[in-house]
């Protein structure tokens, strides 16, 4: 079963009241077994739907989950806060099965029959981007009252300082924007909080998007960050590394692999972006995945017309309303004019003419060297933020081994 079915269905034994007013279609379920739960509960009457009456009905099924199966779904759940969005997923995902299965019917035969097919899922599809709010707090209410009395982790851990000031951690809904001049380090501060992330927590998916790197670029500058080996010297490791700098590197590699990190560096479209972000958040847990993006301004809109800074503001409106629906965090790498000076710290005006960035952002955060006689000091200014403070951070920042280090933080 996906972890995104079974969390709905445990949900819902958990608050069988939800069943009535969540608006869930059983078709929507591959798990045969959990459709069946669904049905039961449907056909219940709400002071009914315990789990000892839904296991008993299961018995008029082909496919069943056993009674400790039921119940230990039940009390998996800790909050239902996100059973609008987990429902709203379930039918995404099962409108773009239908809609590739009438792809593949219509190129096998492209007959009328299958066109109106086709054009049935596409428009079924569309439908799930409709917004579906009747402006209740029932569920925000209740997730509040049990966080009142259960201390629940806030968001995904990171720095340690900037989950401080971050009030905790980088947080589902946020879209947090980091701008830099050109050259002063925002992809290795992306490739930092990335490693910050999975370091913590490996469970923690990272979909890091690349777009004026290859993958191998990127891995480079993974295993400089964990293994303190210079990204230049590991373009050609055969020649330029010893030994024991092999095995450390060979760690590493397994080290990577046993963490959920991915790196994107074929997307290029808005359009694609969203679609990867929209199927792999819908899978994951609360506080267990990220979408970071560098950077917003070679991210393509197909199709349009519209002039780069409308663009602009197109991607980051869809990326903000993106990690609402889904109540994921997603970090977006903006570049800023080169008429910033290098020394100078940036403002928000400086994102101004780049669309809706500094509105749509919950956060908004600046890269750029402070001191003139020591280039290696690279401090991040918090300059919006919803949710929290305002601050700064100084990073040591050694650009070799990609490696930004928070003083007094690091081991």
């Amino acid at each position: 079963m996906t972890e995104l079915e079974q969390r709905v269905i445990a949900t819902l034994l958990s608050k069988p009241e939800l069943v009535d007013s969540v608006g869930i279609n059983a078709d929507w379920f591959e798990d045969t077994r959990l459709k069946n739960v669904l049905e039961v509960l449907q056909s219940l009457e709400v002071n009914e739907r315990t789990t000892l009456n839904v296991y008993s009905e299961l018995d008029k099924y082909e496919g069943q989950l056993s009674y400790r199966d039921l119940e230990d779904m039940r009390e998996s759940v800790f909050s239902t806060a996100s059973i609008t969005s987990d429902v709203k997923a379930l039918h995404k995902l099962a409108a773009k099965k239908q809609l590739d299965e009438a792809v593949v019917l219509y190129q096998m035969s492209p007959k009328k029959e299958e066109l109106n097919r086709l054009s049935s899922a596409i428009e079924n599809l569309k439908k799930t981007d409709e917004e579906d709010d009747k402006g209740y707090l029932d569920e925000a209410m209740d997730d509040l009252s049990y966080r009142m009395y259960n201390d629940m982790p806030v968001g995904i851990k990171s720095f340690p300082k900037l989950d401080d000031i971050l009030a905790g951690g980088l947080y589902g809904s946020m879209l947090l924007t980091i701008g830099a001049r050109p050259s002063v380090g925002k992809t290795a501060y992306g490739v930092n909080l990335a490693y910050q992330i999975i370091t913590n927590d490996p469970e923690v998916q990272v979909d890091f998007f690349t777009l004026e790197m290859n993958k191998l670029e990127m891995l480079n500058r993974f295993v400089a960050r964990h293994t303190n080996i210079s990204s230049q010297r590991l373009k050609r490791p055969a020649k330029m590394l010893q030994q024991y700098e092999r095995e450390a590197v060979a760690k590493a590699i397994e080290w990577y692999r046993e963490r959920k990190l991915r790196v994107y560096d074929k997307v290029l479209t808005l359009s694609g972006i969203l679609s990867i972000i929209r199927e792999n958040a819908a899978k994951s847990k609360p506080n267990k995945y990220i979408a970071i993006i560098d950077y917003i301004g070679l991210v393509k809109v197909e199709n349009s017309r519209a002039q780069r800074w409308e663009q602009i503001g197109q991607i980051s409106r869809e990326l903000k309303i993106m990690a609402n629906e889904y109540n994921v965090p997603i970090v977006v790498l903006a570049q800023l004019n080169r008429d910033v000076n290098a020394n100078q710290q940036p403002q928000l005006s400086n994102l101004r003419d780049s669309g809706s960035i500094e509105q749509d952002s919950n956060v908004v955060a600046f890269l750029h060297r402070p001191y003139k006689d020591d280039p290696k000091v690279v401090q991040l200014t918090i300059q919006k933020n919803r949710e929290g403070a305002l601050g700064t951070i100084d990073y040591y920042f050694e650009g070799r081994y990609m490696t930004f280090i928070e003083p007094n933080n690091e081991e």
